[in-house]
């Protein structure tokens, strides 16, 4: 698993292995609270400063990876 899905599993509560592209916040354990909490854990992981609007965009693992591409990161 990468970095990207251990952190998300970690702020869930979840088994890496339950993360894919598609978890976000259509999961029950993805709540708003949630959301912020990963959005911080993943701007501190890779050194972005990621904008409020730029989180709302951020609904799924699939878009955060997008988000780190644009950036320049690995996920």
């Amino acid at each position: 698993m990468s970095t990207l899905e251990r952190i998300i599993a970690d702020v869930l509560g979840v088994a890496e292995e339950e993360i894919d592209d598609e978890t976000g916040t259509a999961t029950a354990s993805w709540t708003s609270l949630r959301h912020v909490q990963i959005i911080a854990a993943v701007g501190r992981e890779y050194g972005l400063r990621i904008t409020p609007r730029r989180a709302r965009s951020c609904r799924s693992v699939g878009d955060l990876r997008k988000l780190l591409a644009e950036e320049g990161r690995s996920a």
